[in-house]
């Protein structure tokens, strides 16, 4: 792809072209437009390698980027609405104020990535790996992350209302003044994290490990503990 301009791959993906295994690492796609409409397949970019890549603003409405690399690509303000992304790498990528809702994240690796103010309502996040990523204002209401590791991120002020969390790695993480009302945290591992602040209305906590954790300030009503959870 040497030598292709941004218009010319806009082209290629208006006419149908499949690059999946394209390797545009490093190109500036900033503010390209992969959407097709409603009358033609999602731009097909899977198992692509797009590290370093800089495709801030651009418009990746369902695109299929399964298996793909952006690693330290920048994303920031793009809208992956209802994109395929799973089993993708986004390791210390930017997605800074992204639309991802209803997108499907299963098993992708986002450790590192900054993923602030990010819109992740209803996604399907589930076995993932975000280890020391950054949620702070981000908002992941009714999606699933079961069974993801969550270890050392940063979800302060996220808003987690109804996600499902279940068996989640949430150690050392930083949930201060997030919203888990109602969310479901069954068999979560929550030691060392800190919940100073947050609003957990309803949540479920039963079955989880809350060695250390800091609840200072929080708002308890009617969540869910096992019997023996603060003895």
């Amino acid at each position: 792809m040497e030598g292709m301009t941004k218009e010319q791959l806009t082209d290629k993906f208006r006419s149908g072209a499949d690059l999946s295994g394209i390797n545009l690492s490093g190109f500036d796609l900033k503010g390209i437009d992969l959407y097709p409409g409603t009358d033609r397949l999602p731009a097909q970019l899977s198992g692509a390698n797009l590290d370093r890549s800089d495709l801030r603003g651009s418009r990746l409405r369902g695109i299929q980027l399964t298996e793909a690399s952006l690693n330290a690509t920048n994303l920031e303000d793009c809208n992956l609405f209802e994109a395929n992304l799973k089993g993708a790498s986004f390791i210390e990528a930017n997605l800074r104020g992204c639309n991802l809702i209803g997108s499907h994240c299963g098993s992708v690796n986002m450790s590192g990535a900054n993923l602030s103010g990010t819109n992740l309502r209803r996604s399907d996040l589930k076995g993932s790996s975000f280890v020391g990523a950054v949620f702070a204002y981000s908002r992941l209401m009714g999606s699933n992350l079961d069974n993801s590791d969550l270890t050392s991120a940063n979800l302060r002020y996220a808003n987690l209302q109804y996600a499902s969390l279940m068996g989640c790695s949430l150690r050392n993480a930083d949930l201060s003044q997030a919203d888990l009302s109602f969310a479901d945290l069954t068999g979560a591992d929550l030691s060392g994290t800190s919940l100073r602040g947050a609003i957990m209305v309803g949540a479920d906590f039963q079955r989880a490990t809350l060695d250390n954790v800091d609840f200072e300030g929080s708002e308890m009503t009617d969540a869910k503990f096992d019997s023996d959870s603060f003895d």
